[in-house]
């Protein structure tokens, strides 16, 4: 009985010791998680000291007045990790709003856009979204070229409430993933103020 007990405590500690180390390993030096300060209503995380940047985008078509995107950004673990927001006009359809970024995201990763609203360019897919509170998401992953012409595996999440649009974005070599703990770290982050548990 001792024998038993004691394989058995032996065989506890292992398991433990392992499960540790998967813990660790999401929660690595190169992960320094932080609120990314957005102005909406959703508590973005970023992994690493972020990058900001502001600009005017013809986000709702050329005819009408452009609107202020905000980024963060930072690099870390070899994925580049990215959150952005945009306050829409009262009178503008997040929809349309939400379209219009995704084609935007697509012609920065060097894709063509696809044929009809609801079309994904090859490879890409719809994954689910793990935000809650949101009253418009989306959310898709598939490949793409960085400005510098090297691929990437890319994943976008956008999430729309209140006159508001968030986008969080990982992107990624394709042979370098985010673990699930730090993927799910980074988009799990997008709920919205307010969103029942």
């Amino acid at each position: 009985m001792a024998l038993c007990y004691a394989v058995a405590r032996r065989a506890w500690r292992s398991v433990l010791s392992f499960a540790m180390g998967v813990i660790l390993a999401g929660c690595s030096a190169a992960l320094d998680w932080r609120e990314a300060g957005l102005t909406a209503a959703v508590p973005a995380l970023l992994p690493c000291k972020p990058e900001r940047a502001e600009r005017a985008v013809p986000l709702l078509g050329p005819q009408a007045a452009p609107v202020t995107l905000r980024m963060a950004s930072c690099a870390a673990d070899g994925v580049t990790w990215a959150v952005a927001e945009a306050a829409l006009p009262a009178a503008a359809s997040a929809e349309a709003a939400l379209t219009a970024w995704q084609r935007a995201s697509w012609a920065t990763l060097g894709l063509a856009q696809a044929e009809g609203a609801a079309a994904l360019p090859p490879g890409w897919a719809e994954v689910p979204c793990v935000g809650r509170g949101a009253t418009l998401q989306r959310c898709l992953r598939g490949p793409g070229r960085a400005p510098d012409g090297r691929a990437v595996m890319a994943e976008l999440h956008w999430s729309a409430r209140e006159g508001w649009i968030v986008q969080a974005a990982a992107y990624a070599p394709p042979e370098r993933a985010p673990t699930p703990l730090a993927r799910e770290t980074f988009f799990g982050a997008l709920v919205w103020r307010g969103a029942v548990p």
